[in-house]
């Protein structure tokens, strides 16, 4: 069971360190934005961090609810990325209510590992509305043979991209690496097999992909 209090004070922690041009999640961003229809009604985005997603989507929504369970990361995106279409909201998803059929998107980056797998899958079947999409980009564990082919080859792609986008060869200083070092310990992730297991059992027609930045989508309409 997923001790919020520690992902909650890792996340503040998290929420200090230096802004970058470019990660592994904000990579994908763009091709994320091209799921969402032009115009939409309500967006929920779960784990919004400091809120780069939440604008971008803001573009796209008459409203964003952004939830994050980190206070600091709160108080980073309301300044930011204000907008006044987005609601950010600190909190944990699973203690907020919800009407059936009520949200058009709901998507997440970085945050599905720490929720209950099946209930998020459960949650966006139910409160999506018809014809609305659950989008997802996770992290996931490697291991089959494809898994350790495609991810052992995106080294050399991060290596060239954090040059050109960050202005170094690694992602993070010193502190920052032991940081997210110190918060990964306590970080569980899933298998390709596991994840699509659970999307067969409960959203049977989702699209899952491995991304090459040690990541993986999944794409369900509703």
């Amino acid at each position: 069971m997923e001790d919020y209090n520690v992902v909650k004070n890792d996340f503040n922690e998290i929420s200090q360190l230096d802004e970058l041009k470019w990660n592994h999640n904000n990579c994908y961003f763009k091709q994320l934005m091209k799921l969402v229809p032009n115009t939409v009604e309500t967006c929920l985005e779960i784990g919004c961090g400091k809120g780069e997603l939440s604008f971008m989507l803001s573009k796209k929504s008459q409203k964003v609810i952004a939830v994050d369970l980190s206070d600091k990361m709160i108080e980073r995106a309301r300044v930011l990325y204000p907008n006044k279409n987005i609601d950010y909201i600190c909190g944990n998803i699973l203690d907020m209510k919800f009407e059936n059929n009520s949200l058009d998107v709901i998507i997440t980056t970085a945050t599905a590992h720490h929720l209950p797998y099946e209930w998020l899958l459960c949650f966006a079947k139910n409160k999506l509305k018809k014809g609305g999409k659950l989008i997802i980009l996770d992290l996931v564990k490697a291991k089959s043979f494809s898994d350790y082919i495609i991810w052992g080859s995106a080294f050399i792609p991060n290596i060239i991209m954090n040059l050109l986008k960050n202005g170094r060869l690694q992602k993070d200083d010193a502190h920052s690496k032991e940081v997210w070092e110190r918060h990964g310990k306590h970080d569980t992730y899933m298998t390709m097999d596991e994840i699509k297991a659970l999307a067969q059992k409960h959203i049977h027609t989702a699209k899952v992909k491995r991304k090459l930045f040690w990541r993986y989508s999944l794409v369900w309409q509703k």
